[in-house]
């Protein structure tokens, strides 16, 4: 499991059995507003001292909290928990602990095949999580995208969220348009304001814009069933002018490590979400028109290349 979740987070909420889940995040909250020091803790949350002596601790060995004055303040690192104005200061955390909800109800998940309710800001923390994607991971992954599909003038980034890939394409240069759903746009529509980066509002499994030399999608691939693939694939094609190419980066069962352990990940989180192999892959994307299906790596990454041109 931990390979799928912010590992910094996992090991700290799992670090003692009795703190795991609703209790860790009570812990936290007590922590950033009223406690502030483990004793203080345990008397404003239904945890034991030693499991708020624990947890504490290791929130600070973390760096999400400082030894000041016999009592414990939270560092920089902790304002994503704060504030939720900026997504830039969000960090990966809250939203792997927003994860951690749904992997603790995956028994009931998998009777049921239902996943539950999001828990309050998810959709806030998971574009936090998106902006602090590593800036080795963003350049090699355009890299890779420019490999298939060379200088590029107009690029779509399907699912862009806060606009992570689509400022590496255009400090290369290229014109770039972002789309994602509304609610997304709502929260990272004022980080992107001042950004060469249209914003589109739209589903990418009902309809694209047109008139791209790349597609460009991060990693969400496997947030969608077989079908839903296919559609987007299909339109994907359809937003591309001859001689553009689709770049997919996700992980490929089969080739990525990451790639079982995430699709359980999916099973926890999504309805319909999967990891796929090289030939799933190319199965839909010579389906849906393209030609010439490839799985290139990511040089410095787990993910792979999932690559398609159109003729």
């Amino acid at each position: 499991m931990s390979a799928a979740l912010d590992e910094t987070a996992w090991r700290w909420t799992t670090r003692s059995g009795s703190c795991s889940g609703p209790p860790a995040r009570r812990t936290l909250e007590a922590l950033l507003t009223e406690a502030e020091t483990p004793g203080d803790v345990a008397d404003a949350t239904d945890v034991t001292e030693r499991a708020a002596r624990i947890v504490v601790r290791a929130l600070a060995d973390d760096g999400y909290f400082e030894r000041v004055d016999g009592g414990y303040e939270p560092t920089n690192r902790a304002l994503g928990f704060l504030t939720k104005t900026d997504v830039r200061s969000i960090g990966s955390a809250p939203h792997a602990i927003d994860t951690l909800s749904r992997w603790f109800a995956l028994p009931e998940t998998m009777e049921t095949g239902e996943v539950p309710d999001p828990p309050e800001n998810w959709t806030r923390n998971f574009m936090g999580a998106m902006a602090s994607v590593d800036s080795q991971t963003v350049r090699a992954s355009v890299t890779a995208a420019e490999h298939a599909r060379p200088r590029p003038d107009r690029v779509l980034d399907v699912g862009g969220g806060p606009g992570t890939f689509s400022r590496e394409f255009a400090r290369r240069g290229a014109a770039v348009t972002l789309l994602d759903r509304p609610e997304v746009l709502e929260v990272v529509s004022s980080l992107l304001g001042n950004e060469p980066v249209d914003l589109v509002s739209g589903d990418a499994l009902e309809e694209l814009p047109s008139g791209f030399d790349l597609v460009f999608c991060s990693r969400i691939t496997h947030v969608f069933g077989p079908e839903e693939n296919r559609r987007l694939f299909g339109n994907c094609y359809d937003a591309l002018e001859p001689g553009g190419a689709i770049v997919c980066t996700d992980f490929v069962r089969g080739r990525s490590p990451r790639a079982s352990t995430f699709a359980v990940n999916m099973l926890a989180q999504t309805e319909r979400g999967d990891t796929y192999t090289e030939e799933q892959y190319s199965d839909w994307l010579l389906e849906a028109g393209f030609e010439g299906p490839a799985i290139r790596a990511v040089p410095g990454t787990e993910m792979q290349a999932i690559v398609g041109h159109k003729g």
